[in-house]
């Protein structure tokens, strides 16, 4: 939620302000083609990682197989399902975008209802078209034993190659979006239903909008038809248990306690595809954003200070970027909700609570502050800060990656979530990820506040020094309601 506030926010403001300078060009219509790109995009990679859970192997299927209801009636609830988080999606993500458009192309009543029309079948194809790619990604990786290992870094290098497509850097224009113009243009010229939108929309061509809407449907209308089969032989074979002939004994490692749950937490988060994009985004983009800074500097400096949009120092502009990055690291939010049914097992070890506990905030650490402090150097390098300020923004990095990670594992404790059909209603859409994501947000907002009030009376340096001490001392209460508060809730917890 915090990052559709920012989302709204910045991609908003610029979305407006290149709306409006299309509108002066008479380009407007450009507008449109973002749009349905945009969405494509969006449904692209939904699919990619929900349409094998959704359609091919549900969770499920064991208990609805022996029940007397047809599998075109299963597959349309399935679909339709899926369909509605598509379109949710969309429509938070295609708001600032709509306004931006609509304001600056004047509002008409039928240009709405056409656009309405047409961004309900704009996921039609690529939905047809990517489920099936994650279908074949899904067949290829199972033959390996480290299946999902693999299937997580597909989608990875999928998501990460369309970000790269969408998001190119221009030197010459200000607005990032700018810099996508050319691209969204020559899309459009091979892919005639973006054409037939913008006509629909802009010019109210019913035509238009005829083609658009036959040419979405039908492939989709068959795809609904031509699948009913497999996914009963999809599912089936998902029930089968693959051995190997080749196994190996297996070797015992002596580890400490708490390096074993942590190398637990690893195994669990990489063999979690939803799981490790969702939460491992952040890091990703700090790494990339550090390689790209020794590369373009100037266009990230800029861009960077255009989503902020502060007149602030850069060392501080880096700090805001590396700790909202981080921010989307809420692993100890919901990683006890992840244990599932299994939390019993757990539970009755000979382990204390505070010890599983520690271990969820330790990998949390791990996974994310050393790629944080990666990338401060690496920007540090590109935008020549000073060696002072690269120890005052190190010591908060550790001071955020510390504190939320403490959070976040307390508002688990509080809000598990154990009974859950598959991993994605705990990751995106449970009360702990939720208040995991506020709450790592809240302590930016904090930070901020206190370099807001205090800039007239010191130094920006000595400013986030005392919001790395309040972090510090937040950490440390932290712990603390931690070590008091895990026996008792563990007890009273159910997986």
């Amino acid at each position: 939620m915090y990052a559709l506030g920012t989302y709204i926010g910045s991609f908003g403001f610029l979305f407006f302000e290149f709306g409006k300078s299309l509108a002066q060009l008479n380009m407007i219509e450009l507008l449109l083609m973002f749009a349905f790109v945009y969405a494509t995009g969006l449904v692209i990679i939904f699919t990619l990682f929900r349409s094998n859970g959704y359609l091919f192997h549900y969770k499920d299927y064991e208990i609805l197989s022996p029940l007397p209801i047809k599998p075109r009636t299963v597959l349309f609830a399935k679909l339709s399902v899926m369909m509605i988080v598509v379109y949710f999606t969309l429509f938070i993500f295609l708001l600032p975008l709509t306004f931006a458009f609509f304001y600056h192309a004047g509002f008409h009543l039928i240009s709405f209802l056409f656009f309405l029309i047409g961004i309900i079948v704009i996921p039609f194809i690529p939905t047809v078209i990517f489920s099936f790619l994650s279908l074949g990604i899904a067949r290829i990786t199972s033959r390996f034993r480290e299946s999902k290992i693999l299937t997580t870094i597909m989608l990875f290098v999928v998501f990460l190659g369309i970000m790269y497509l969408s998001f190119s850097f221009n030197p010459e224009v200000l607005n990032p979006f700018e810099g996508q113009q050319s691209f969204i243009e020559s899309f459009g010229s091979v892919y005639l239903l973006i054409q037939w939108f913008a006509e629909a929309v802009y010019q109210r061509n019913v035509l238009s909008l005829f083609l658009l809407v036959v040419t979405s449907t039908v492939p989709f209308f068959l795809f609904f038809i031509g699948i009913q089969k497999m996914i009963v032989v999809t599912n089936q074979k998902g029930l089968s248990v693959r051995t190997r002939k080749n196994a190996k004994p297996a070797k015992s490692i002596t580890r400490s306690t708490v390096s074993s749950l942590i190398q637990k937490e690893f195994n669990k988060y990489l063999n979690v595809p939803i799981y490790a994009l969702n939460t491992g985004f952040g890091p990703i983009m700090l790494l990339i954003l550090g390689v790209a800074s020794l590369f373009f500097k100037s266009e990230i400096e800029l861009y960077l200070s255009q989503m902020i949009g502060l007149n602030v120092p850069s060392e501080l502009i880096v700090l805001i970027v590396i700790s909202f990055l981080l921010s989307m690291l809420y692993t100890p939010a919901i990683s006890l909700s992840l244990e599932g049914k299994n939390f019993w097992i757990i539970k009755s070890l000979p382990i204390s609570p505070n010890k599983i506990m520690f271990s969820k905030i330790i990998f949390n650490i791990l996974l994310g502050l050393p790629v944080a402090l990666l990338s401060l150097g690496l920007l540090a390098f590109s935008f020549q800060m000073t060696f002072v300020g690269i120890l005052v923004a190190g010591l908060y990095i550790i001071s955020f990656s510390l504190v939320t990670s403490a959070a976040d594992s307390i508002i688990n404790l509080y809000f598990p979530k154990f009974d859950y059909m598959n991993e994605t209603e705990v990751v995106k859409q449970s009360l702990g990820a939720l208040l995991g994501i506020f709450g790592n947000f809240s302590f930016i907002l904090i930070s901020g506040l206190i370099v807001y009030f205090l800039s007239d009376a010191m130094s920006w340096q000595l400013l986030v020094i005392i919001a790395s001490l309040v972090n510090f001392i937040l950490f440390f209460v932290f712990v603390e309601v931690i070590r008091k508060i895990a026996s008792a809730l563990f007890q009273k917890m159910s997986g």
